[in-house]
């Protein structure tokens, strides 16, 4: 044993590179000789807030800052940013992220967390460093440290925090000042094996008359200094105009390298990678691409397929944003965040410190993974098998019940529905796949109204959804669907498990996109059990919200002793009350639910021991004594396995 010691000591002392990722050839490997950073996440907006991500009026990291010290002072900004930091990315998001399926995550970071001035150093930058990576040893998970915003800018946009000019390339003390963070950041963490690498500038863009010479040159310069104190760790290199052109950079300049790329905007096809694979080929030199998204989740399932068929490691851009729909989690915008956006842009008066501190704090609790909209169809775009084949269901939807339009299941464009318009391939003609960019990340059109309730809306003919439900109960349904319409009648059909369920309908037209009409469709056959509904946009037209299976019991049950028999309520529509007729059979426990077109249960009534002809009494409140707001509502009966359902509405 001793002796197999010393040996494995000798190896790795003659070549301490292979414990940690490292290039081999054309792979990027693990210090076991397996594939690394094969499926990565960047933590964007975490240590690098950018305006898009917050939805500030400002949109470098440094004017933000400022706008928030200029409402609440130093110190209110300190506290917000410590929240904001501690909120946006803890160890168990990192956990999560493991649990999916990545195996290892970027970390962009601003040059000043380490090191504000030349030869200033500052303990926050590494802490934060050594507290991510303790986390992501802890699952297996690697972390590439990721320079987005070196001294100067490397590019003239905010996401370098620049002033709009790319001065890291025109100043000698930022090139400088970005050697020796560099170097410190190697000289602390040389020896951690979860370190997977260095990514040394993120999207450099070089201002005119800097040529690919002096691009090079500062690639090597970073390079010689690394190694000076790290010979260990990987050196990933991005190309110019935001990590697209490699020109100027090869042939490879270091022997634990490798080029990375990233991929916004254009077609996923293998054209759109065919120069970095040429490149890999002809140097023998590993590539990652190290950022992309921002896109629909058909795109995403593409490009992953695209990556991993060509043995590319990726890595996604990002998991969490405002008011998204392209990361998997989305923050609410805190309540009086339009005062603040109202005074920055100069439209609106200055809030009170208090006032302005409330807001902020607001916004960072909101960022508290269990505060926020989590969007499946975006992780099942990169991890799920079947996503191109099978459709999944979004929500689990039993009926008797309401299944709202816009909660179709999961799956890729023509799987799970079909929409004219489902990504955008154009970096320089940006096409919107979801036209009112809600709700959810596909091609279909959702949009949230005021109600807080989301429908489909834009659509055209032929597009369709589907949608998997299980029926509780096998018998005649009918059916209620809402649909608004300023002035134009729409058509639709809709499949049971592939064969027509109904035959055209026409769509009301109800004189505006908001002011919702039901439409009754009566006598569909559904038997018990799972089954897939298809809705198809014939002619296009209305805004579709709701689809509400309403069970006739008389015909659903036929060969069933009759323990209950619901009548319709009266008067319908109501303003101030309502009875609901109910005739019991049975001595079985029995109760009268009500609910809301979400499903949330507004009002509860026991009628357990009661017999004969009942009538149940409702005023309109729910089970806080409150008044419900006017709409549409359901009333449910349950006894033991029976249930009867029927709509009713209620005006303001």
């Amino acid at each position: 044993m001793k002796i197999a010691v010393s040996i494995l000591l000798l190896v790795f002392l003659a070549n301490p590179v292979a414990a940690f990722v490292h290039a081999s050839g054309q792979q990027i490997l693990d210090a076991g000789g397996e594939p690394a950073l094969m499926r990565g996440m960047g933590l964007g907006g975490w240590l690098v807030p950018e305006g898009y991500m917050l939805n500030t009026i400002s949109q470098s990291p440094s004017t933000i800052r400022a706008d928030i010290v200029d409402v609440v002072g130093e110190t209110g900004a300190d506290q917000f940013y410590t929240a904001y930091h501690n909120n946006y990315v803890t160890r168990e998001d990192i956990h999560e992220l493991a649990e999916w399926g990545f195996d290892h995550v970027r970390m962009p970071f601003h040059y000043n967390m380490f090191s504000p001035a030349r030869g200033v150093y500052i303990d926050w930058g590494f802490e934060v460093t050594d507290s991510l990576i303790a986390w992501c040893s802890e699952v297996g998970m690697h972390v590439v440290l990721d320079m987005h915003c070196a001294p100067g800018g490397q590019n003239g946009g905010p996401i370098s925090d620049s002033d709009g000019t790319a001065r890291l390339w025109l100043e000698e003390s930022n090139k400088a000042h970005t050697v020796e963070i560099w170097t410190k950041i190697a000289e602390r963490y040389v020896d951690e094996p979860w370190v997977g690498g260095y990514d040394l500038l993120n999207e450099p863009v070089l201002p005119s008359g800097v040529t690919s010479i002096e691009f090079r040159a500062l690639y090597v310069r970073l390079k010689e200094a690394i190694r000076a104190v790290d010979t260990n760790h990987m050196l990933f290199i991005e190309g110019n105009w935001y990590a697209t052109d490699f020109a100027g950079l090869t042939p490879p300049f270091d022997t634990n390298m490798a080029y990375s790329f990233h991929k916004y905007w254009s077609v996923n096809d293998q054209n759109s990678i065919q120069s970095y694979l040429n490149m890999r080929n002809q140097y023998n030199v590993p590539l990652w691409m190290s950022e992309t998204g921002e896109n629909s989740n058909t795109w995403f399932y593409e490009a992953v397929l695209l990556f991993e068929e060509n043995d590319i490691g990726w890595c996604w851009w990002t998991t969490k944003k405002f008011e998204t729909i392209t990361s998997p989690y989305s923050a609410d915008q805190p309540a009086g965040w339009d005062l603040l956006r109202d005074y920055w842009s100069g439209s609106g008066g200055k809030p009170s410190p208090q006032a302005a501190q409330a807001i902020l704090m607001e916004m960072a609790d909101n960022l508290k993974t269990e505060n926020c909209r989590f969007s499946p169809g975006v992780v099942a775009s990169w991890f799920s098998p079947d996503y191109a084949s099978v459709n999944q269901p979004f929500k689990e939807h039993k009926i008797p019940g309401t299944i709202l339009a816009a909660d179709y299941d999961i799956g890729a464009q023509g799987v799970a529905y079909l929409d004219d318009v489902y990504e955008t391939v154009h970096w320089d003609n940006y096409t919107a796949w979801n036209n009112g960019h809600q709700y959810r990340n596909d091609g279909v059109d959702l949009q949230i109204e005021d109600s807080g309730i989301p429908n489909v809306g834009w659509a055209t003919d032929g597009e369709w959804m589907k949608y998997t439900f299980h029926a509780e109960y096998g018998g005649i349904y009918d059916l209620s669907m809402e649909f608004a319409s300023t002035a134009y009648s729409g058509q639709f059909r809709l499949y049971l498990d592939n064969q027509p369920l109904t035959t055209i309908m026409e769509t009301p037209i109800t004189g505006s996109w908001t002011a919702y009409e039901s439409l009754l469709v009566e006598g569909l056959e559904i038997p018990i059990g799972d089954h897939e509904l298809k809705l198809q946009i014939l002619q296009s037209g209305p805004n579709i919200r709701t689809m509400a299976f309403i069970i006739d019991s008389v015909h659903t049950y036929p060969d069933i002793p009759v323990v209950f028999t619901l009548g319709q309520n009266y008067p319908n529509p109501f303003n101030g009350g309502t009875v609901i007729p109910l005739e019991i059979e049975t001595d079985d426990p029995l109760t009268v639910e009500i609910f809301d077109i979400l499903g949330r249960r507004v009002q509860f009534f026991d009628f357990t021991g009661a017999k004969g002809r009942v009538k149940v009494s409702w005023n309109g409140t729910d089970l806080r004594g409150l008044r419900v707001p006017a709409g549409t509502y359901y009333y449910q009966v349950i006894s033991g396995d029976m249930r009867a359902a029927k709509k009713m509405l209620f005006l303001p």
